[in-house]
């Protein structure tokens, strides 16, 4: 049984007639009393998610508001993250029994040995590019970046802004905050988008019939 209780009013372990009753006013009942006899109470400690913030850092890895990893799909993809090749399983998700952990454990060995037996790991084409001659480097497009992918380089002593291309992930989020339009994104670029929408233009000029 599942009970749901206000903060205020916690559950009351008490003893009559040399048994225990936990007594609790519930949410899901209209916050009536009940009182369950019981032959045992285990007091469960609540688990809370180890402070890692280095490696958070680094892996930029997704953390959801209670603080434990978030996978892709709870459901589809359970232990693979936004990142990719970075695989996430047991209590790093959440509070989880010692058989969920052993299955996490075990579906993200799975995906990280196909990844070593296929030898390589395939990029998104879908990137962020920089034009050089445009960028000016005012770091908005860093600031942006929720993958850490872009960084600052000095080409022919000027600063710009470089994209990792193992790191990108093509969301395009860099793209409307740079003041100089120097970022496009591989397939969307300003040209590929305009030509798309003249081509429509020109389709939905042509009279039918």
């Amino acid at each position: 049984m599942f009970f749901r209780f206000e903060d205020e009013q916690p559950p009351e372990v008490v003893v009559e007639e040399g048994r225990y009753l936990v007594k609790v006013n519930g949410q899901l009942d209209g916050d009536e009393e009940l009182e369950i006899p019981v032959d045992l109470v285990v007091l469960v400690t609540g688990m809370v998610p180890r402070h890692n913030d280095q490696l958070i850092d680094v892996l930029k890895l997704p953390v959801g508001t209670d603080g434990f990893f978030n996978e892709i799909h709870p459901k589809l993809r359970p232990v693979e993250t936004v990142m990719d090749g970075v695989f996430i399983s047991g209590a790093s998700q959440g509070p989880k029994t010692l058989a969920e952990s052993v299955a996490s454990s075990l579906a993200a060995v799975a995906k990280s040995a196909a990844l070593v037996k296929k030898g390589y790991v395939d990029l998104d084409p879908y990137v962020a590019t920089v034009n050089p001659d445009l960028c000016l480097w005012c770091d908005k497009c860093q600031e942006a970046c929720p993958y850490g992918a872009i960084e600052k380089v000095t080409v022919a002593d000027k600063e710009i802004a470089h994209v990792i291309p193992s790191l990108c992930k093509g969301g395009g989020v860099c793209v409307p905050v740079c003041p100089e339009d120097a970022i496009e994104i591989t397939g969307y670029t300003d040209a590929e988008v305009k030509a798309m929408i003249d081509a429509l233009i020109k389709e939905s000029a042509v009279p039918v019939g």
